[in-house]
C-alpha cells in the first residue's frame, strides 16, 4: 500500500507491506481483503483517495473475436461468459466480467475477476469513507504504459509476478492470446513461450519477447532458443520504495 499527496509530483506519505496467507478453503483473496479493510480505518490511510490493482491471478482472461451479429454489450457479455465457461466451468457464472473493445473486425480482450472480491473491495472503501477512483487487472496499466515501447510486430507481453507470469501475444497492438502461468524463475520462459507458440497454431512462432518485471532475475540470453528478450523498465521517482523486491511493483504501475 502506498499513500501519496496530491500535485503533480506527488509526495509519498505512507506505505505499508505484508505478507498474508490464505486461510482453510475459503477463496485465496478473503485473508488479504479482511486485513485490507482494518487498515483502511487506521488514520493515515484517512480521506485518501484509491485505486487498487489486482495480481493477474486473480483475474482470468480471454481473447472475444469480433462478431457482426452481437449488436449490444449484453448480447457480448452472454457471448464473453459462455465462451469462458467451455474453459473454467461453472464458476463464470460468480465472475464479474469487462469487455475491452479493439477496432471493428478485431479481437475484444475479456477480464474477469470475483464478483465477491470486487464487492468486499467496495464494502472496504465504503466503510471507511474512502473514495474509490478505480479497480484495474495488472495486465492493463503495464500494457497502457508500455505499449509504445514494443517496437516489434507481432510481440509477446510478458508480466511477471514472483512465481507466476502473465504471457500475452500481441499483434497489430491488440490482444491476440492471453495467458497465466506459474513457474520458478525468468529462465523458464523460453520453454514456456514454445508451449504458447504450438499451442497456437500460428502460422510463424513469435520470438519477439518484452518482459516487464521487479525481479532481480536476469532475462534469458537473447540466444536462448532464438528468443529476443527487451526488457520494459519501471522506474520509481525519488522517496519511493525501490521496487527491486516486486513489493510495490504493482500499484506504482497504476497510479505513476
Amino acid at each position: 500500500m502506498l499513500k501519496l499527496g496530491r500535485g503533480l509530483k506527488a509526495k509519498l506519505q505512507a506505505k505499508h507491506d505484508e505478507a498474508i496467507s490464505p486461510v482453510g478453503i475459503q477463496p485465496s483473496w478473503l485473508s488479504a481483503l479482511n486485513r485490507l479493510t482494518l487498515l483502511f480505518g487506521e488514520s493515515e490511510w484517512q480521506n485518501a483517495e484509491v485505486n487498487i490493482v489486482l495480481s493477474n491471478r486473480l483475474v482470468r482472461y480471454a481473447t472475444m473475436l469480433f462478431n457482426a451479429q452481437l449488436k449490444n454489450y449484453s448480447e457480448q457479455e452472454a457471448f464473453a461468459r459462455y465462451s469462458l465457461t467451455q474453459n473454467f466451468g461453472a464458476n463464470v457464472e460468480k465472475w464479474a466480467l469487462r469487455i475491452q473493445h479493439g477496432k471493428p473486425g478485431s479481437p475484444s480482450l475479456v477480464s474477469a475477476a470475483d464478483d465477491a472480491l470486487l464487492e468486499g473491495l467496495r464494502q472496504a472503501c465504503s466503510a471507511h469513507k474512502l473514495k474509490l477512483r478505480s479497480i484495474a487487472p495488472y495486465l492493463m496499466p503495464v500494457f497502457n504504459r508500455n505499449q509504445n515501447e514494443i517496437k516489434s510486430d507481432p510481440a509477446w507481453l510478458v508480466i511477471n509476478e514472483p512465481g507466476y507470469s502473465l504471457l500475452a501475444l500481441l499483434s497489430g497492438g491488440k490482444f491476440i492470446t492471453v495467458n497465466g502461468v506459474s513457474h520458478d524463475n525468468l529462465d523458464e520462459l523460453p520453454i514456456l513461450l514454445d508451449r504458447e507458440n504450438l499451442a497456437g497454431s500460428f502460422t510463424e512462432p513469435c520470438k519477439s519477447v518484452y518482459v516487464y518485471t521487479s525481479s532481480g532475475d536476469k532475462l534469458p540470453t537473447t540466444s536462448a532458443m532464438g528468443y529476443e528478450f527487451n526488457k520494459l523498465y519501471m522506474v520509481a521517482p525519488d522517496g519511493f520504495p525501490s521496487v527491486a523486491e516486486g513489493a510495490y511493483a504493482m500499484i506504482i504501475s497504476k497510479v505513476l
